[in-house]
């Protein structure tokens, strides 16, 4: 597989799992959805915003534009920041589809909100967004749990099951 499809593909699974725990928390109650839990961003509804906010940030930061957090209070529904989403979503598959193999070699400089400023090779930081959903994912399972709330399985291994028809989750 080549370097691109293994990154669109990365994507795929990420966008699989989010909607899968958007859909989730599209179910609490607004108390719930709000509820400070003492995770990274306390909340459910500031754990997506900051993943959403983080994904929209990076392309910004490889097309040399300069990069801003988004605010929660912006979004106060889950249906407004799945609608906001689609637009990220989009713009990142946009981004990807323009790459080559030998694009995402070439290294991009970057600076970060600390003023810190750092190069690596374009697919290096391209593989930054999924992980960190990933990561911010397991918050919100563990947010979920403590609130008795049921939320799908969302491994890679899910996802290509899924995909492949071999266990529909």
């Amino acid at each position: 597989m080549e370097l691109k499809s293994y990154l669109e593909e990365l994507y795929e699974y990420n966008y699989w799992a989010n909607k899968r725990y958007l859909a989730v928390a599209e179910t609490l109650t607004e108390e719930q959805l709000f509820r400070k839990q003492g995770h990274s961003w306390d909340s459910v509804h500031a754990v997506f915003v900051h993943m959403m906010s983080s994904e929209r940030m990076w392309p910004q930061r490889w097309c040399g534009e300069k990069a801003e957090f988004l605010h929660a209070n912006d979004f106060p529904t889950v249906p407004s920041i799945r609608e906001y989403w689609v637009d990220v979503e989009k713009n990142m598959r946009a981004f990807l589809a323009e790459q080559t193999d030998d694009s995402l070699m070439h290294d991009v400089t970057y600076t970060n909100p600390k003023g810190e400023t750092f190069t690596l090779p374009l697919w290096q930081m391209v593989v930054q967004p999924p992980n960190h959903n990933t990561h911010h994912r397991g918050e919100l399972a563990a947010m979920f749990a403590l609130m008795n709330i049921p939320h799908p399985e969302e491994e890679a291994v899910q996802y290509i099951l899924d995909k492949s028809g071999q266990k529909r989750f």
